[in-house]
């Protein structure tokens, strides 16, 4: 999961998916990794006149953040990344906010995407303005992070009745709602942005499971909860921060309990974690290491018994899943297969170039475009919603 959780791999796996399709990957930030692209930075700086953020490539917590609005301002180059700052930030209560967004990784040959339906809204604590000469170095105007807003002494924490400076993902967007905003458009936006990210990384997770995991065809020997950091701008279009792979499940609040219970618990259940599986899998694996050891070889399947059980397999974690989604709703496969190919056949492409420079010649040569069939045209914003109304209205 380096690959997107780090936050200059995924700023090159992300630069290099938005120079193949530009307006399908236009939802992260222009980004510069540095000290790779410091040439670049700097030559932009010199040329536009904007604010941009800079982040250590590898911190957590909001640890090390500053912004900078001219060369003068940057302190350190080394193992950074340089980011435009977003101005116009959708503002609740004259406040920025962002929301954390809970993930489910179950598979990743093919990959299983979850989204929980309920999560975090991180509040700034200062009223927001754009960064002028007094608010520029208020990281309590500028950024969101629980673990520095806390410190304020204006810090409100999640409690029924208040304006908390911490709220449910669900009450934000009812609040939205009531305001007259399209939740269901930014919730569906929301949606393809985690699909299309965790894609950029499906080749080299695969690569990494099946050296460990040969002859496991569950796709279900691990999983792993993702905090996905979304902003909205104030034209209501989400756009991605960041990735972290161990979001916190400190429960400082009864907020806090609630939701992340619910998010830990349900994936235990949607994986489907049992004594019985694990001595299954271990018999199995003494069956082949007796035969390895008795002939000389191993006990390797046939590739069409191989394609055979894998099917039978998946058709198991389908039917036990489409019954056992409570909070979670599946997001991949689902509703636009077809259209997500095409990212999935460049991400493939990527990773051979870089692990095989022999075989850089088998490229895959799409540009963006959108694939058809039956004379459709797969836009990753059709009939989201009605698909996932179908599956929560199955699985109640």
């Amino acid at each position: 999961m380096s690959g997107i959780f780090r936050k200059n791999n995924m700023a090159n796996n992300l630069n290099r998916f938005r120079k193949l399709f530009p307006s399908d990957y236009n939802f992260y930030p222009k980004t510069w990794v540095l000290p790779g692209d410091l040439a670049s930075f700097k030559n932009t700086v010199k040329q536009r006149k904007k604010i941009y953020i800079m982040k250590p490539e590898a911190s957590s917590q909001g640890q090390g953040i500053y912004l900078v609005r001219g060369l003068s301002d940057i302190r350190e180059t080394s193992h950074h990344i340089a980011q435009e700052y977003l101005m116009n930030p959708l503002l609740i209560d004259g406040l920025k906010f962002d929301l954390r967004i809970y993930v489910l990784i179950t598979g990743c040959d093919p990959l299983r995407i979850f989204i929980h339906e309920e999560g975090l809204a991180r509040f700034a604590t200062e009223d927001y303005s754009p960064p002028n000469k007094q608010n520029f170095n208020d990281v309590f105007v500028h950024l969101t992070n629980y673990s520095i807003n806390k410190n304020n002494p204006h810090f409100v924490q999640a409690a029924p009745g208040k304006k908390s400076h911490k709220r449910s993902l669900s009450s934000v967007l009812i609040q939205l709602s009531e305001t007259g905003f399209d939740v269901e458009g930014i919730w569906d936006q929301i949606c393809d942005i985690i699909v299309k990210t965790v894609i950029t990384i499906q080749p080299s997770l695969t690569s990494t499971y099946r050296t460990c995991q040969p002859y496991d065809y569950t796709n279900g020997m691990c999983f792993e909860i993702l905090g996905f950091d979304i902003i909205l701008d104030s034209n209501l279009k989400p756009w991605l921060l960041e990735v972290n792979h161990a979001p916190s499940f400190s429960t400082d609040s009864p907020l806090d309990s609630a939701i992340k219970t619910a998010v830990i618990s349900e994936a235990l259940v949607l994986v489907d974690i049992n004594d019985q599986k694990k001595k299954e899998f271990k018999t199995e694996t003494k069956k082949m290491q007796r035969h390895r050891s008795l002939s000389a070889r191993s006990l390797k399947p046939t590739k069409e018994e191989s394609i055979t059980r894998k099917i039978e397999e998946m058709k198991k974690r389908d039917s036990y899943e489409d019954s056992h989604c409570i909070g979670y709703i599946k997001l991949f496969p689902g509703c636009n297969d077809i259209y997500y190919e095409q990212f999935l056949k460049a991400a493939s492409n990527s990773y051979y170039k870089l692990s095989t420079p022999k075989r850089s010649n088998t490229s895959f040569t799409g540009k963006g475009q959108d694939y058809e069939e039956d004379g459709r045209k797969n836009d990753p914003m059709t009939n989201i919603s009605a698909c996932l109304a179908k599956r929560r209205a199955a699985w109640s």
